[in-house]
């Protein structure tokens, strides 16, 4: 479910992206910096929790992956400065011009 929740508010903002252009999707886009890279983070997670002890040996990969994953959550900016920057967005809707 969570998956297909990160590919579907993937192919939304790149939907709005192609119909509305990037300045549009601004939040769009800042959603999914947030919400996929976490998915990936407690999908990889889960896959480990299976494996057990092999889960976080070379063997598998998994703790490579996690690795990655939690590395790009900072990569591209810290989840609190994308959740400011939906909050502002979201917040200017409902201000008067």
């Amino acid at each position: 479910m969570r998956l297909d929740q990160a590919r579907f508010l993937t192919l939304h903002a790149a939907w709005k992206m192609d119909v509305a252009g990037n300045k549009a999707a601004q939040k769009e886009i800042a959603m999914i910096k947030v919400v996929a890279p976490n998915i990936a983070c407690q999908i990889i997670d889960q896959a480990i929790q299976l494996f057990g002890g092999a889960g976080v040996t070379d063997d598998h990969g998994l703790g490579w992956a996690y690795a990655m994953a939690r590395t790009l959550r900072i990569a591209d900016g810290p989840d609190e400065v994308h959740r400011n920057h939906i909050a502002k967005l979201e917040l200017s809707r409902y201000l008067a011009p």
